[in-house]
């Protein structure tokens, strides 16, 4: 057995939130009885969760969230590593890996034209507009369904459950994370609240990825089912419906696409908002590159996508400046030595994301939103793209990195080639900058802003009416 890994690096006892923890390449800390170990440079992060993903590709244990709410059932996120996790991901690969996302393509570029008239309508309420047309989309995608303009019972679903999700795993909460046995206790016992919490929550998280399938499963039944992930496969291969295990590994993966899908991608794209407002200079040299690359008479494909290099540099900018999930737990089911040190079984390992994207030795000024540090500047060299790391690493990596970086091309591109994006106006004629403030819970959001959304001009807005109008009548685009 090697030393404990502590004691080579600074322990901390009290703090929970990772702004404040001493930086070292690994730190080890003791919250609530619980273990954690912070991985905050690539290199540790790699060695650990790629070169030895068969010791680190569990999740940590969550008594409340994972097994009374029961998240480690029914979503990938949480499962622990075995034979569910590899067929719940297998599915999801199978619907967005490289090769198979361009049959999704048209439905994104629909629903982003969607987008755009929704901000021509209503510009003041685009955080919503965002949250509803993401949501529209996968929900199109996984199961068919089309989305209610307002109120979707679906995404409001999916909203209540990702509420439920970061309140169950909230640190120091539950005192049942730290002592498992109280999960057991009676329902009717003084003090047993959360057990009533956690099965209300439970039947949110059952319903969230079993209403929908079973509409589904029904359309499929009497022949009226459309296009989709789901339909595609909840057929066996003796040409019956999916039961038992099967049709529960279907289900949670299609539930974890849509639930999980969507709040990761409006997270990003209203980061983009965000920094657009606090940034014109930027915006107006992606707004030239696409006016010169694309031209005014139509909006960016996704074929335009390698030929508008700034626009992506903008798009990793993002990506980078605010990692939306800033920290990536994982765990392990043994002890493991590294570089002679003990990391015990159990402990939550976990890589600080936004330390190794806001390294100083590895990005210049990483407080500053930059989008050109990607083809160098000045004396400084070209940086290095480390914006993959916000999908994970090694087994339990998202498979959904493809389909997120469509989205976030063609809603950022088309809301660049059609809108100016500034600071709110008030009733006194001021402008008034947002400032850079983020909700970080599971994942980290900007807080809620205000900003000024206007079309470029008269064509842009005529094209965006006839995008919408040619895709409801299904007739072909200019596009």
């Amino acid at each position: 057995m090697g030393e404990p890994i502590w004691s080579w690096f600074f322990q901390c006892e009290t703090h929970t939130s990772t702004d404040n923890v001493i930086a070292g390449p690994i730190v080890h800390f003791h919250v609530f009885g619980r273990r954690f170990v912070l991985l905050n440079t690539l290199d540790v992060a790699t060695d650990l969760f790629e070169k030895r993903s068969n010791i680190y590709s569990t999740k940590p244990r969550l008594v409340m969230a994972g097994e009374l709410v029961e998240r480690a059932k029914t979503s990938v996120l949480f499962l622990p590593y075995g034979q569910r996790l590899r067929e719940c991901r297998r599915l999801v690969h199978s619907w967005v890996n490289k090769h198979a996302m361009a049959s999704s393509y048209p439905v994104q570029e629909v629903g982003s034209h969607k987008l755009l008239e929704t901000l021509l309508d209503d510009p003041s309420r685009f955080s919503d507009h965002i949250r509803t047309q993401a949501g529209a989309v996968i929900l199109q995608l996984t199961y068919g369904f089309d989305c209610d303009p307002l109120n979707d019972p679906n995404i409001a679903m999916a909203e209540q459950l990702s509420s439920i999700t970061a309140y169950a795993t909230q640190p120091g909460r539950w005192l049942c994370d730290s002592f498992p046995w109280l999960a057991y206790i009676p329902y009717w016992l003084p003090g047993a609240g959360f057990r009533r919490w956690a099965k209300r929550a439970r039947r949110v998280s059952h319903d969230v990825i079993r209403i929908p399938y079973e509409m589904v499963e029904k359309a499929v039944v009497d022949g009226s089912a459309p296009p989709s992930w789901t339909a595609s496969a909840i057929i066996d291969e003796k040409g019956q419906l999916k039961t038992g295990l099967d049709a529960f590994n279907l289900m949670t993966a299609a539930g974890t696409m849509f639930a999980g899908g969507i709040h990761t991608t409006v997270a990003s794209i209203r980061t983009f908002f965000l920094v657009m407002t606090r940034h014109p200079e930027i915006q107006k040299k992606a707004q030239a590159e696409i006016d010169r690359v694309v031209g005014h008479d139509r909006l960016p494909t996704i074929n335009d996508r390698s030929s508008l290099p700034y626009v992506n540099n903008l798009i990793t900018e993002v990506l980078r400046f605010n990692p939306v999930v800033p920290v990536i737990p994982h765990s392990l089911d043994n002890d493991d030595i590294y570089e002679g040190y003990l990391i015990p079984k159990g402990a939550w390992v976990m890589v600080n994301a936004w330390a190794i994207l806001q390294d100083p030795n590895t990005y210049h000024s990483p407080d500053e939103f930059i989008p050109e540090r990607y083809d160098g500047i000045d004396d400084y060299p070209p940086e290095p793209d480390l914006s993959y790391i916000s999908f994970g690493f090694g087994r339990r990596a998202c498979p959904g990195i493809h389909f997120a970086h469509a989205m976030m091309f063609l809603n950022i591109s088309h809301v660049l080639a059609a809108f100016n994006i500034g600071p709110y106006v008030n009733g006194e004629g001021k402008s008034e900058v947002p400032p850079l403030l983020f909700d970080t819970g599971h994942l980290r959001v900007p807080a809620n802003f205000r900003c000024s959304i206007v079309p470029r001009d008269a064509d842009k807005e005529k094209l965006i009416r006839h995008l919408v109008t040619a895709a409801a009548a299904g007739k072909a685009t200019p596009n």
